[in-house]
């Protein structure tokens, strides 16, 4: 890697894992059925609320950038990898930001929406997120494989998404079928492998640069 791509790519991993992960434990989204959700959506946000839906959103732009970085890097060896990759991205980004009107919907008049078709919205949201899971573990599991073939990171880093991945696409179809049984662990491995990732780019890229530094002056 070189240092742009240290300096892209470390601190967008970092908090395409991180943030995810404390913004949803901040605030899960609207609870409840009929008139207790609709009552619930009337409400204003806590402050709470508003700050995990703000992380949120600063992983949902931090996780285009770091796919944007990853397609990158694979283009220069794995083009093929790198296109699946990409293609993967973009499509898990359109569902999640599709995801967001039925909310949003929601919230601008919920007063005007029968307690039945609210319970529909938020379902149509919650499913997004299975399906975006699976897109999200498709191609992290395409660039794992791209990774082992252009060898940028060790090997346990590049078969961990492969794996996590694999279990993770497993783990969404069945979700599909079950949506009541969908099992998340993989994907939250995921997240943790960009976290791991970010960290490992950016400690090692700092060490490639001090190396370099030292091989260039003169003894």
């Amino acid at each position: 890697m070189t240092t742009l791509d240290t300096r892209v790519l470390g601190p967008s991993a970092l908090v395409a894992g991180l943030s995810p992960l404390v913004g949803n434990g901040l605030y899960a989204g609207p609870t409840g059925s009929g008139t207790a959700l609709l009552r619930d959506l009337a409400e204003p946000l806590p402050a709470g609320a508003a700050l995990g839906l703000a992380l949120e959103l600063v992983g949902l732009v931090a996780i285009v950038v770091f796919l944007a970085a990853l397609v990158a890097i694979l283009a220069r060896r794995t083009p093929i990898a790198a296109s699946g990759t990409g293609i993967a991205g973009a499509a898990m980004v359109a569902v999640k930001l599709g995801s967001v009107t039925p909310v949003l919907a929601l919230r601008a008049d919920p007063e005007g929406v029968p307690p039945e078709v609210a319970e529909v919205l938020i379902g149509v949201n919650d499913a997004s997120f299975v399906v975006a899971g699976l897109l999200l573990s498709l191609s992290l599991a395409i660039a794992g494989i791209g990774l082992q073939r252009s060898g940028p990171v060790p090997g346990w880093l590049a078969w961990w998404p492969v794996l996590a991945g694999g279990l993770g696409v497993l783990a969404a179809g069945a979700g599909v079928l079950l949506p009541d049984g969908y099992v998340p662990v993989p994907f939250l491995l995921l997240l943790l492998w960009m976290m791991v990732l970010g960290a490992w780019s950016i400690v090692g890229g700092s060490a490639r640069t001090v190396r370099g530094a030292a091989v260039a002056t003169p003894q």
